[in-house]
């Protein structure tokens, strides 16, 4: 019976939509919930050809990143990790972990206002012990998951290119193609599902003569399976008030000022643009403080093709002394199965002291577990 009023809805909605496609960030989810846990190991060993065994390299590095993000209309929390480990023939030489968490609590359901409760935690090879800060804010904005609409999108795309389909299926027909794939955990079965879309899209009157063959139902299926593919738009923004329970560099615990954004856009089913940024620091937050900022653009090259690219900007002031480290990243990852990828990436890193750019070329396996 829902299902029967949503279709009702959108055709009438059909009325007053142009055949032009849906920007995906117009799509609406009523919830919210992208994960996404990577492994990454690298190696490199290089035995001096002249015998000096202090220019010898052996050393590898192993990294994991976790993030979560659920948003429905009452609530909603965020959760990130980060932790890289670089070891040496002589044993740990580097290390880094990085992990925080908000839970917010939206005034209304209709609005993007909300209160929200976070930990953050730092720990480093460079810091004196443990960081540890809790906070307390207000902030507005929401996300929202528009992975069902891009895979959708992609659908049409590929159908629309195979001849299969002799014109763009019309904007209803997409909407209505991405609630059935968001819903999908209401069905039976996958073969309950197929058979859902297999009918929108032949009933769209953009079908060939003979309808979808059995690949394009294979190809179909693919796109709705596909794992490690996700698609979100929104923002958010938050101010607050925390409290230092540890001092990494050794000192007194402080009152922290704090806050952070958010931005997230998919301009198309292939593409994802993101910025973070975050800040905190005492009250006298000009001399000692410290901030992020994080851009990052990936592109779907093809079906087991993919770029990225990243630039990160971190700052460490104590004293009123900037400590700035910049890395810029250019990836590109070949994923033969869906939850492994081979990945090729130059990595530029300038840290405080450096004289120049450190470059990296590395070559490594991942593996995606969520």
């Amino acid at each position: 019976m829902r299902r029967c009023v949503v279709l009702v809805l959108l055709a009438v909605c059909a009325m007053v939509w142009t055949t032009v496609a849906i920007p995906l960030c117009d799509y609406r989810s009523p919830k919210t919930d992208l994960s996404d846990l990577t492994l990454n190991f690298t190696y490199q060993y290089r035995n001096d050809p002249y015998g000096l065994e202090t220019r010898d390299i052996s050393q590898g590095q192993f990294g994991v990143d976790y993030v979560q993000l659920f948003d429905t209309p009452q609530y909603g929390f965020d959760l990130a990790f980060e932790n890289t480990l670089m070891v040496t023939a002589e044993g740990l030489s580097t290390y880094g972990i990085q992990a925080d968490g908000n839970y917010k609590r939206y005034f209304s359901s209709e609005q993007d206002s909300f209160a929200y409760s976070g930990a953050s935690l730092r720990s480093s090879s460079s810091f004196q012990k443990l960081g540890l800060s809790f906070n307390l804010g207000v902030g507005v904005g929401r996300f929202t998951d528009v992975t069902p609409l891009a895979k959708a999108t992609r659908i049409n795309d590929y159908l629309v290119s195979r001849g299969s389909l002799t014109d763009q299926l019309h904007a209803v027909d997409l909407q209505i193609l991405a609630l059935e794939i968001g819903s999908a955990a209401s069905y039976e079965s996958r073969a309950a599902l197929l058979a859902v879309i297999q009918e929108i899209i032949e009933t769209s009157g953009s079908v060939r003569l003979g309808g979808l063959d059995a690949l394009d139902i294979s190809e179909i299926t693919r796109f709705i399976q596909e794992e490690g593919f996700s698609r979100y738009c929104g923002w958010d923004l938050k101010l607050g008030l925390g409290y230092e329970l540890l001092d990494p560099s050794g000192g007194d615990n402080d009152l922290l000022f704090s806050g952070g954004f958010d931005y997230a856009l998919a301009t198309a089913p292939k593409a994802q643009f993101l910025l973070q940024g975050s800040f905190s620091g005492p009250p006298d937050i000009l001399t000692t403080h410290r901030a992020d900022f994080t851009g990052s653009y990936d592109y779907f090259i093809s079906s087991f093709l993919s770029a990225n690219a990243t630039y990160n900007w971190s700052r460490e002031t104590w004293s009123g002394v900037n400590t700035d480290t910049h890395r810029v990243s250019l990836e590109f990852a070949l994923s033969p199965v869906d939850t492994a990828s081979v990945v090729a990436g130059v990595f530029l890193e300038h840290r405080p002291y450096y004289l120049e750019w450190s470059i990296d070329v590395q070559l490594s396996i991942q593996m995606d577990l969520l």
